[in-house]
């Protein structure tokens, strides 16, 4: 658009997505004055909702050489010139709400500006959704970052948008503004257990929240919100001590379960009757970790949680074999890492128990899995059918033997070939089953041309089909 310096604008209509009154405050800040005689205007701008019978003189007019622009071209010109600073400055002082909402309704603000905007907005102490004014507010954020509004357009206009926008967005500016927001927590009716319920506590355990944030939920010492920041795996080393600390089992548990613990905790765990069991079987193992734990007085229950750790390496799970201790080997035959060496040496025992953990093994090669069919265990091929890593031929061979309980199995594994999928589920006793199996419902999405809701590492792994 060319200059608006000392000339005069009619204005026709009303803003798109942008409250008139903030473009024509905007067209005389760039050095116009309105007019209401169309005769005298330099530049004509066409509003939205401007009648046709005007739409048709301005054209004829932009034929004289007068300058016309949409309100689409004013808006993006708008948008992309706005000085924010003096914008925010003069929200600041004048604390006009009405502007701010107007602002952020503006889809041709990028991220950041919109999040700068948002800061602004005064909640007024109520709840999310306990006004009109909130509840536009709430909207313009849940439709702009909410991924699932793709899929279902009405989530933005739902309570729960927010709470899905804060469990996935990985904008660090949003998660700061949303922990500012006004106390909002969702039913509990249906929650999963050590599931997030307000929106802070969404915001404690996303992984993009930025530090002076975590370090704010540090201090507000909210001990629901802490469970939760034990949780979240960016926390810092500085962070994770602090919170380890704190005089809560609770809190070192979910530290411990999300891998969140420093080795210089290590003999206060194992000394802990509470915190021993989940950290051999769930804490993410280092060379120096492991030492330190055989260098410790350990039951036989502690090496068959040890032997749990899905974590162990290779060498690691050859040192815990020799400790010769039968439930820690069906645990280690198991574990993905498993040396082939040891498989083939418990293989050659021809022990029914030893042979259904060995099927259990996600990583076999395929001469293996026909060594365990040929030995015809029917527990061990029911084993291999859940086996999301059998071979497909395999998982054929034992559909053909139209076995319930075999095909209860097939029924469940992910890597089942679709076309036996679709021939298991019109059957009443395995269509639970295969509905929920997600090989089967990505191909019924796919088929029905269903939309794929878009992936972010963060929502994928925790409760947005619980809620």
């Amino acid at each position: 658009m060319n200059s608006f310096e000392n000339k005069k604008v009619y204005f026709s209509g009303r803003g798109e997505k942008i409250d008139k009154e903030e473009l024509v405050k905007f067209v005389i800040q760039n050095g116009a004055s309105l007019t209401e005689d169309i005769d005298e205007a330099n530049i004509i701008i066409q509003g939205y909702m401007t009648p046709v019978h005007l739409e048709d003189q301005f054209y004829l007019l932009s034929k004289d050489g007068k300058e016309l622009y949409t309100i689409e071209e004013l808006e993006r010109w708008f948008s992309n010139e706005l000085d924010l600073d003096s914008v925010l400055m003069a929200i600041k002082i004048s604390k006009e709400k009405q502007r701010v909402i107007n602002l952020l309704k503006n889809s041709y603000f990028n991220d950041d500006i919109f999040v700068k905007i948002l800061k602004y907005y005064n909640w007024e102490n109520i709840g999310i959704y306990d006004s009109d004014d909130n509840r536009d507010v709430a909207t313009a954020i849940t439709s702009r970052f909410c991924s699932l509004v793709e899929s279902n357009h009405n989530i933005q206009h739902s309570p729960i948008g927010i709470y899905y926008t804060a469990l996935e967005t990985t904008n660090p500016k949003l998660l700061e503004a949303i922990y500012h927001m006004p106390h909002y927590e969702i039913s509990d009716k249906n929650a999963h257990e050590n599931q997030p319920i307000t929106l802070k506590e969404v915001v404690a355990l996303n992984p993009n929240t930025p530090l002076p944030t975590l370090i704010q939920i540090l201090k507000e010492n909210n001990s629901n919100e802490l469970l939760f920041l034990a949780q979240n795996n960016s926390i810092n080393k500085l962070i994770r001590k602090k919170l380890f600390e704190l005089n809560s089992i609770e809190i070192k548990r979910n530290l411990v379960n999300a891998n969140n613990i420093e080795d210089e905790f290590l003999d206060t765990i194992l000394a802990t009757t509470e915190l021993k069991k989940e950290y051999l079987q769930n804490t993410e193992l280092t060379t120096e970790a492991f030492k330190r734990i055989l260098n410790t007085t350990l039951e036989d229950i502690d090496i068959i949680y040890l032997s749990a750790n899905s974590s162990l390496t290779s060498e690691q799970i050859s040192i815990l074999f020799g400790k010769e201790i039968d439930n820690a080997n069906i645990n280690l035959l198991r574990n993905s890492n498993c040396p082939l060496e040891n498989i083939n040496q418990f293989l050659e025992k021809n022990d029914k128990i030893f042979n259904i953990a060995i099927a259990s093994n996600e990583t076999l090669p395929s001469e293996i899995f026909e060594k365990l069919l040929s030995n015809n265990d029917f527990d061990v091929k029911i084993a291999i059918a859940f086996n999301t890593n059998t071979p497909k031929d395999i998982l054929k061979t034992l559909y053909e033997r139209n076995n319930e309980q075999i095909n209860t199995a097939l029924s469940q594994n992910s890597a089942t070939p679709i076309n036996i999928l679709m021939q298991l589920q019109v059957d009443s006793r395995f269509h639970s089953y295969v509905s929920n199996n997600e090989t089967y419902k990505e191909f019924s999405k796919n088929t029905l041309g269903i939309i794929s809701q878009r992936d972010s590492g963060f929502k994928r792994n925790t409760y947005l089909d619980t809620i």
